[in-house]
């Protein structure tokens, strides 16, 4: 039996321990955490001075967006530290649990706004539109710039995902007091306030949900929903040589950063060698595995870990 590892991506930055948008990353989320941190102060002045329940209701908005940030750049900051004899992997699912965190805030958020809203429906209550304006129109422009920041780099990291989703909480709630300051102020109908601000916590539910799906199932070491599984087991199986693929696993190490292993059987073991480059550059270049670990062996080997060679 023969037993090759091969790293199939290049190591980022292997002097500081950091991986390719790790400090393009913190940037961002300092940014925009401060931005977010100061417009959060304005507007809790704003809402205390004008008395309005509304504004006040949405600068804590905007305060959980800037606890969301902060749980993001905590975890970015870990996820840049060195593998170690003690963490093999380093401390690159930091950012898993920071997204985790995020969803389970959002999730609150979530059902905060619904029961505000609700509480709300029956009650009459004066809204000053002036300054609810003036909060909105404040919010949409911090919101924006942090939303144009941080909006390419939350496609491929689920921890900045989760800032995202603070910061769209925050934009969107400033959208709503904009529509409902126009439909007070045309029609004096201030229930307005509450049926938007209950539409858009169903909306943050859904995000929550997303969220914390998508890091469960890195914790549970799933196959990365990209990735078919039998399809590159077909693959391997066309490689020369390759007779037989067994005990295949594909799980997820962190955003973008997709592992790989599997043992081989294959027909003479002095083709290992091309054999298992040719594997390792199918792996890197067609399914874009960060890393993979492949076993050569020229005879099936029982295993006492049968009950997880899902794929014979």
């Amino acid at each position: 039996m023969e037993k090759q590892q091969t790293n199939t991506q290049p190591s980022h930055n292997r002097g500081t321990g950091s991986f390719h948008g790790v400090e393009t990353n913190a940037r961002i989320l300092k940014i925009t955490g401060w931005m977010t941190g100061i417009y959060f102060l304005i507007e809790l002045g704003l809402g205390f001075y004008s008395g309005s329940v509304a504004v006040i209701s949405d600068a804590f908005h905007t305060f959980s967006a800037v606890g969301g940030i902060l749980i993001a750049f905590v975890a970015n900051r870990i996820s840049s530290r060195e593998a170690n004899a003690n963490a093999t992997y380093g401390f690159r699912r930091a950012e898993i649990v920071g997204a985790l965190l995020n969803g389970v805030f959002l999730l609150l958020m979530a059902l905060y706004v619904l029961y505000m809203g609700y509480m709300r429906l029956g009650a009459d209550v004066e809204l000053p539109t002036g300054i609810m304006l003036v909060a909105a129109l404040g919010g949409l422009i911090t919101e924006f710039i942090a939303f144009k920041l941080i909006y390419q780099e939350q496609k491929t990291n689920m921890n900045m995902k989760g800032a995202f989703w603070h910061i769209m909480q925050t934009f969107v709630g400033s959208i709503l007091i904009l529509i409902a300051a126009a439909v007070i102020a045309l029609t004096g109908y201030t229930p307005i306030d509450a049926i938007l601000g209950m539409a858009f916590g169903l909306v943050l539910l859904w995000a929550s949900y997303k969220i914390i799906a998508d890091a469960f199932n890195v914790f549970m070491q799933t196959v990365p929903k990209e990735v078919d599984i039998e399809q590159v087991k077909t693959d391997l199986l066309a490689l020369p040589g390759v007779t037989a693929v067994r005990h295949m696993h594909a799980w997820v190490l962190t955003s973008d950063k997709n592992i790989f292993s599997a043992h081989l059987e294959i027909e003479k073991s002095e083709n290992g060698q091309q054999i298992l480059e040719m594997a390792e550059r199918l792996l890197r270049e067609k399914y874009q595995f960060y890393f993979s670990t492949l076993q050569l062996e020229t005879s099936h080997t029982t295993s006492v870990a049968d009950e997880i060679n899902i794929i014979n």
